[in-house]
């Protein structure tokens, strides 16, 4: 299997504000519109609404668009977001509140219609996918609702997904990573793609891969090689009185020097939904030292939990479902040198709530783990791969039935072999008609502070390609970090 990725052949600055810039870097594969943003919450924000405020409203217009065009008037809609955003609001870092309000002025000083309404519904959005949103809807809308219960019920369910690996299983040992973002798609969002290069005054320079307008980012890494990776993984101990995910992970990015920092920053937040996480640390300062020491961790959480697992965790290695018969099944996947997850908890209180992957949680379901999609379409055969690279085997990917690693003799994982794992497990061309596929797909190398980003397109006749069919873009974060004196 080939997956397509290119360097950039050339980059132009398109547009200033202070000392921040917009840029666009050309590649084979398409243009990728680069934003910087430098100094205090307030200078970061006002750069922010200058240069790139028509794409956060027409972001912000879509997404109010996946549920006006089901039916549901846009004053509803707007009334759900709003009353999402009274809850996540008072758990919100107060320096992004401040960069918020910043971006909205200082889109309007440039001409453009963006309200701070707008900034606070494009957060809620993302962070808003309650599971029995067709109960629950009632605590935001009242009677109101109904007419946004059935809309909301015919959503499908996304599989994003993320792994890790090093040492022994890499080329040098250096860490690799992936995030597959799997999301509504073909919605036009891909038009106002954004990878966005903070500067903070104070704080660690990070880049973040995303839409315009998110500014917690959905994928990111930071300048001491600490990447994260993001799945929702549906559980029925939800409440929106917490932080934005997003928002968790760009505090990550900004405050933790090391994988210690992040672990403590993710088990010290109050979490809101089922969501997977992955932090990948590249340990770049200690390579090529006897101290360099790469590594990787999941934490599965809701509302009420956050487990947290290390490579060949004894939690994954135990995890156990009990048939009808009292049978006892183990279905962890844990391996030395390597993490990875799709929906699928492993933590005994995070899977005894989940709803996701046929979880216990759900009184419909029988909470068999063999029958979760993303077990089966993901986890396994990232898992799988990463084996047949370990020892040679063929590798077939069971739902395309197509050879993805030829037999041969044992390798390493290099950042080939990592773009195919991501690409493969990435949902492709038979998610059409259901409008869910791979809209982002990024694949990490930290110890290099090298990143792989691809997302999805439409070419002159209309015809869409998910992301990594799209073709991944390198970037140097060290280079973009450059950029800005």
């Amino acid at each position: 299997m080939k997956v397509i990725h290119a360097k950039p052949t050339g980059k132009s600055i398109v547009k200033r504000s202070g000392r921040g810039f917009l840029e666009i870097y050309s590649s084979p594969v398409g243009d990728v519109p680069v934003l910087h943003v430098v100094g205090t919450p307030e200078e970061m924000g006002h750069q922010y609404g200058v240069l790139v405020g028509g794409k956060i409203k027409r972001n912000v217009q879509r997404m109010i668009a996946l549920f006006t065009e089901a039916g549901v008037p846009e004053p509803l809609v707007n009334l759900l977001l709003d009353n999402v955003w009274k809850r996540l609001e008072p758990h919100t870092p107060e320096r992004y509140l401040r960069e918020m309000a910043a971006i909205a002025a200082g889109a309007e000083t440039a001409g453009y219609a963006l309200t701070l309404d707008d900034m606070r519904r494009i957060t809620a959005v993302t962070n808003f996918d309650l599971y029995k949103r067709e109960e629950r809807i009632f605590e935001f809308l009242g009677e109101e609702g109904a007419a946004l219960i059935e809309q909301m019920q015919q959503a499908g369910g996304m599989s994003c997904t993320m792994f890790a690996v090093w040492g022994s299983r890499t080329v040098d040992g250096k860490l690799l990573a992936s995030r597959d973002l799997d999301w509504v798609s073909q919605t036009g969002m891909h038009e106002d793609r954004l990878v966005t290069v903070h500067h903070s005054d104070g704080l660690n320079a990070f880049v973040t891969m995303g839409y315009a307008g998110v500014i917690g980012g959905l994928a990111g890494m930071n300048e001491k090689g600490i990447a994260y990776s993001e799945i929702g993984a549906f559980s029925v101990r939800e409440e929106l009185d917490g932080t934005p995910w997003t928002l968790i992970v760009r505090q990550v990015m900004e405050e933790a020097a090391n994988l210690e920092d992040g672990v403590r920053i993710m088990q010290g937040s109050k979490h809101t939904l089922g969501y997977n996480f992955m932090l990948a640390d590249g340990d770049p300062t200690n390579y090529g030292t006897d101290l360099f020491k790469p590594c990787a961790v999941v934490f599965e959480t809701n509302f009420e939990c956050c487990e947290t697992f290390y490579e060949d965790d004894p939690k994954e290695q135990s995890a156990y479902w009990t048939d009808p018969q009292g049978g006892v099944v183990l279905y962890g996947l844990p391996m030395p040198e390597g993490v990875a997850r799709g929906d699928m908890a492993y933590g005994p209180s995070t899977r005894a709530l989940q709803a996701a992957d046929n979880g216990p949680g759900d009184p419909a379901q029988d909470g068999d783990p063999r029958k979760g999609s993303t077990y089966i379409e993901c986890h396994k055969p990232m898992v799988d791969m990463i084996h047949a690279y370990e020892s040679g085997a063929e590798y077939v990917f069971p739902v395309r039935d197509t050879k993805v690693i030829e037999a041969g003799a044992p390798r390493q994982i290099g950042v080939e072999e990592a773009l195919t794992i991501a690409a493969t497990v990435a949902h492709n061309t038979e998610k059409l008609d259901e409008c869910d596929w791979d809209v982002m797909s990024v694949v990490y190398a930290p110890t290099d502070l090298s990143f792989w980003v691809a997302y999805e397109s439409r070419d002159e006749e209309g015809n869409w390609k998910n992301a990594p069919d799209s073709g991944y873009v390198q970037f140097s974060l060290r280079e973009l970090l450059d950029a800005v004196s």
